[in-house]
């Protein structure tokens, strides 16, 4: 998912196994969504991505979201929260 401007409130809720590009600022982030690192492999991917959708923008100028990866993680001693 890439958001060439702002992302409003709750940015990827409940989403797992997605890479979020935001070019700029973020309201809030949804449940289990978190600031990841922007390695070398993620600025080539959507710097790919850019060019192809024929956007003139630099992915270096976004920062990216993804899962925690603790929403589908159950955990038996939480089991009376439920």
């Amino acid at each position: 998912l890439v958001v060439c401007g702002d992302a409003g409130d709750a940015l990827g809720d409940s989403l797992y196994e997605t890479r979020i590009y935001v070019k700029g600022k973020v309201e809030s982030l949804g449940s289990d969504c978190v600031a990841k690192e922007m390695r070398e492999e993620h600025l080539q991917e959507l710097q790919e991505l850019l060019n192809r959708a024929g956007f003139n923008e630099k992915a270096a100028d976004f920062k990216r979201y993804g899962s925690a990866r603790q929403l589908y993680n159950f955990k038996v001693d939480n089991a009376s929260a439920y």
